[in-house]
């Protein structure tokens, strides 16, 4: 389900886009010289920052946000259990087929 209520004004949401874009930018900026295993750690936290600039705007899945915190506990295994942070990818992954399946009933 899908709530709609924004929670910033429409300067603070442009500033944040901004924040986001220049994230993004930097983060493709660093990443050629960082070590292979960081590509999925910043595609998530890329995906998380979305999600969040998305709810700020208004529109929030609750459903999704439960799928992202499967992530978020495990991102920091990237490096450390890299066996389990492709777990945790796949569960997230699974998870938001269910709610893709349920939405198109």
């Amino acid at each position: 389900m899908i709530n709609m209520a924004r929670s910033i004004s429409e300067e603070e949401l442009h500033n944040r886009i901004l924040d986001f874009v220049g994230y993004v930018l930097t983060a493709a900026r660093a990443l050629y010289k960082e070590p292979q295993a960081y590509g999925p750690m910043r595609l998530v936290d890329t995906l998380t920052k979305a999600v969040q600039l998305l709810e700020d705007a208004g529109v929030r899945d609750e459903s999704l946000s439960d799928t992202l915190a499967v992530i978020r506990d495990n991102r920091w295994q990237v490096t450390a259990n890299p066996a389990a942070f492709g777990e945790a990818l796949d569960e997230a992954i699974s998870r938001l087929v269910q709610v893709t399946l349920q939405d198109a009933e």
